[in-house]
């Protein structure tokens, strides 16, 4: 899938948001996201250093923790971007990665937006 496909993916997936309100209630999801956040915050920002540094290997390994954990939370079109940049940083596509990335934090943006919408509108 590229940019544009990813730009095509649902922001996020309110059933898997909604099922963890079912079992940790809202305060519960809350911890919850603010701990992705928090991490999130650290892969980014790991992430753009290795992109930026040629460092492949890392950027990769990054990149697939961050995907793995916006898909834990429902954040589907995070985890699909950040599967771009892992892509593309596999392949030692430097100004593919750097643009990938760049799609990344705008994505994060919108979805942290969506994330506490859907929230509040359940709290």
């Amino acid at each position: 899938m590229d940019l544009a496909s990813a730009a095509k993916a649902s922001l996020i997936e309110p059933e898997q948001i909604d099922g963890l309100l079912e079992v940790a209630g809202v305060d519960g999801v809350k911890e919850i996201l603010d701990a992705f956040w928090r991490s999130t915050d650290q892969l980014s920002g790991d992430l753009a250093r290795s992109v930026n540094d040629g460092k492949f290997a890392e950027a990769v390994r990054t990149a697939h923790a961050l995907k793995g954990s916006a898909a834990n939370v429902g954040a589907n079109r995070l985890a699909e971007a950040a599967r771009i940049v892992e892509a593309r940083s596999r392949n030692g596509e430097l100004s593919e990665a750097k643009e990938a990335l760049e799609r990344l934090a705008a994505i994060y943006r919108e979805t942290r937006e969506a994330l506490e919408r859907h929230l509040d509108a359940r709290g």
